[in-house]
């Protein structure tokens, strides 16, 4: 499948719009380019007591609108300008409006651990209902049955097409993919069967996370290991990369066990707390993510971190979706 398509023919383009809370980020302009589409003008005008308006400076009648909301540190602010501005295109008449989010907040809080907590990402989705939006166009949600709690189509996209790029570039020989918890072991075993490549799991001990981070446990990590790894490059792949703790000690075992480079590949880097210190002591020589969050920042307190650019990923979801086209297609970029 080529994506060359992503540039909607003249027809298209005059029933949608693309609209973004972050217009300036990097990966809106990428998808803004890839469809050859601009993005629409949209004002948000804080007040002198924090309360925020709202302003589509174009009109939006009638129009199929892909809305694009990057999560940034201050989400929990940014949730409630998301529904005004699809309250404020629907009180405007708009046809539809497919909010794109390039990485689901709250992913991981899907289910009640404990009576005193609530499935968050079902609150997400309430708060995204509750204002009518049509569509929902996101990429490797943390439990695809998030989707169940929508009343509505979501489609998950995945990033395993610009993941598979990068390793090609690498030119690696004798390489294996790690998980880095045995959760993750449908997701690896299904990219590097699709890669062509060996996988390993490996189990590392929960317990007291952040003693283990000491120097004297890091010669003897606490894990067990499914696989081979010795004398072999090992890629760890994971989903999100957030505190790391996990990811660093299976970096630390893996050299333990053998390992010559070890890489790091998770497609959401929220890179909380301490985890980019983390990770520049740890024996990881690459760290990539995708720019489904702006790392700009974190590229400059971590030097060995990388991005992979996926906004042709989601332009072409974009094209489908308006176009009434399956996304299957997608996976096999």
């Amino acid at each position: 499948v080529s994506t060359q398509s992503t540039g909607l023919a003249a027809g298209m383009r005059g029933s949608m719009m693309l609209f973004a809370l972050t217009p300036e980020s990097t990966l809106t302009q990428n998808i803004s380019e890839n469809l050859n589409l601009p993005v629409g003008g949209m004002t948000r005008r804080k007040l002198a007591n924090t309360e925020t308006l709202v302003e589509i400076r174009e009109s939006v009648r009638g129009k199929d609108v892909y809305l694009i909301f990057s999560c940034t540190k201050d989400f929990n602010n940014s949730i409630l300008d998301l529904l005004m501005v699809v309250e404020a295109m629907k009180n405007a008449s708009v046809g539809t409006v497919t909010i794109v989010l390039p990485s689901f907040p709250y992913a991981r809080y899907d289910c009640v651990t404990r009576i005193d907590r609530c499935p968050i990402a079902r609150l997400i989705a309430d708060m995204l209902q509750s204002v009518d939006c049509d569509r929902v166009l996101t990429m490797d949600l943390h439990t695809p049955q998030v989707q169940g709690y929508f009343d509505l189509p979501v489609d998950n996209i995945t990033a395993e097409p610009a993941f598979r790029d990068w390793i090609k570039e690498l030119h690696l020989k004798n390489a294996v993919l790690v998980t880095p918890n045995p959760e993750g072991t449908k997701r690896v075993a299904n990219f590097s069967e699709s890669m062509g490549m060996q996988f390993a799991i490996v189990h590392v001990s929960d317990e007291d996370d952040r003693a283990s981070s000491s120097t004297d446990s890091r010669n003897r990590p606490a894990a067990s290991l499914v696989g081979n790894v010795k004398d072999r490059d090992c890629i760890i792949y994971d989903d999100i990369a957030d505190e790391c703790i996990s990811i660093v000690k299976t970096a630390e075992f893996l050299k333990h066990e053998g390992a010559k480079r070890i890489f790091c590949m998770a497609t959401h880097g929220l890179f909380s707390k301490e985890s980019l210190e983390m990770c520049a002591a740890s024996p990881i020589d690459v760290f990539v993510v995708t720019d489904t969050i702006d790392q700009t920042e974190n590229m400059e307190i971590y030097p060995n971190l990388r991005t992979v650019d996926v906004s042709h990923l989601f332009a072409e979801g974009i094209r489908r979706v308006h176009n009434n086209e399956p996304l299957l297609a997608l996976f096999n970029l």
